[in-house]
C-alpha cells in the first residue's frame, strides 16, 4: 500500500450526497430549533431560507464560526437570572440560577449540536448516487476519511481496515469530533490589573471597588459559559495521538490523493503531521473545484514544505 488518499466533504458532494452545512443548518431549523435559533442569536449566522440556494461564508466554513459565540448576548439573553439578593423573595439557591442556565446554553451547543448532527449524518441516502460520479480509486491504498460517512465502504467496497476516520463514522455510532481549531486559552479573560503608579492608599481604594463590583452570581455563570470554548474545541494534537500508528504506517507512501477536502486552517496539524511521517517525496494529486481554490490548495502544500513539481492539481471528475 504506497498510495494514501485523503478523503474530505467535497468527495461526498461530488457523489451527490447532501453533507453540506447549509443542509445541517435546514435539518436544525426543522427538527432543532432551539439549537438553530442559538446559532442565529449568539454566533450571528444568517437565517437559511430554503428556496435560496447561495451558501452565506459562516455557514460554508461552520466549524469555524463556532468559535465565534458572543458571551455578552449569552449573559444579556439571561440577566433576569443573576443573583439580586436584595429581592424579597431571594433564595440562597438562587446564586446558582445563573450558572444553570449557563450550563444549559453550554450543553445545548456542544452536546445537543453534536447529537443533531450524528442523526443529520446518519440519515444520508447512498442509493442516490450515481454511477457516472465514480472515481478510479487505488483498492489497496490507504484512506484517511475526514468525513463521517459510509461512501467509501458502501459505494466502493473499500475494507474497513483501510479507512482511519480521523473524526468517527456516524453509522456506527463512533463519537464524532466536531468543531472550531482555536485553543480555549485564547477566550480566557485576564483578571482586572492594577493602574500601575498606585499609592498603597489608592491601590486599597482600588481594590475595595473591584471587590464591590464583584457579582459572586456572574461569576460563577462565566466560569460555566468558558466550558463552551474548550469542549467545543477540536484538539488535533489529541487525536493525532490516538492515531499515532495510522500515522507510523505512512513511511512508505510515495502518492498522496487529497481529494474533496478543503486544506482549511483547523486540519492544518493534521498535514504536518502526515507530511513529516513520509519519509520519500511523494506526489500528491489534488482536487479542486475552481480557480481561486487551486491557487489557494498549492499555496497551502507549498507552506508545509512540498515542492510545486511534486503537486498535481486536478477535478474530480477526471480522476
Amino acid at each position: 500500500m504506497n498510495s494514501l488518499y485523503i478523503i474530505g466533504n467535497g468527495f461526498d458532494l461530488h457523489h451527490g450526497l447532501d453533507t453540506h452545512y447549509r443542509s445541517f443548518g435546514l435539518y436544525l431549523q426543522d427538527h432543532y430549533g432551539t439549537i438553530y435559533d442559538q446559532l442565529l442569536e449568539y454566533f450571528g449566522l444568517p437565517h437559511i431560507d430554503k428556496n435560496d440556494k447561495a451558501v452565506d461564508p459562516l455557514w460554508r466554513d461552520f466549524e469555524h464560526s463556532l468559535s465565534l459565540l458572543d458571551v455578552d448576548m449569552v449573559y444579556e439573553a439571561y440577566s433576569g437570572s443573576i443573583a439580586n439578593p436584595g429581592a424579597p423573595h431571594f433564595r440562597d439557591r438562587d446564586w446558582n440560577t445563573f450558572a444553570i442556565d449557563m450550563e444549559m446554553v453550554v450543553d445545548s451547543l456542544t452536546k445537543g449540536l453534536i447529537k443533531a448532527f450524528h442523526e443529520f449524518i446518519s440519515q444520508i441516502d447512498y442509493t442516490v448516487i450515481p454511477r457516472d460520479k465514480r472515481i478510479s480509486l487505488g483498492s489497496h491504498a490507504l484512506f484517511l476519511s475526514f468525513n463521517y460517512t459510509d461512501t467509501l465502504e458502501s459505494y466502493y467496497g473499500i475494507s474497513d481496515s483501510q479507512i482511519t476516520y480521523i473524526h468517527g463514522k456516524a453509522v456506527n455510532n463512533d463519537e464524532i469530533i466536531l468543531g472550531h481549531g482555536v485553543d480555549a486559552n485564547n477566550f480566557t479573560e485576564e483578571p482586572p490589573k492594577a493602574p500601575a503608579g498606585l499609592s498603597d492608599d489608592e491601590l486599597e481604594l482600588w481594590e475595595e471597588e473591584m471587590n464591590d463590583r464583584y457579582d459572586y452570581s456572574f461569576e460563577l455563570g462565566k466560569t460555566a459559559l468558558q466550558d463552551y470554548f474548550s469542549s467545543s474545541y477540536k484538539d488535533t494534537q489529541a487525536v493525532i495521538r490516538v492515531h499515532m500508528d495510522f500515522f507510523a504506517s505512512l513511511e512508505n507512501i510515495d502518492q498522496v490523493f487529497i481529494l474533496g477536502h478543503s486544506l482549511s486552517d483547523v486540519d492544518f496539524p493534521y498535514f504536518e503531521k502526515i507530511i513529516t511521517s513520509i519519509r520519500r517525496a511523494p506526489k500528491f494529486t489534488v482536487s479542486y473545484l475552481w480557480d481561486e481554490e487551486r491557487l489557494s490548495h498549492t499555496k497551502t502544500l507549498c507552506n508545509l514544505g512540498i515542492h510545486k513539481s511534486q503537486i498535481r492539481m486536478t477535478k474530480m471528475e477526471v480522476l
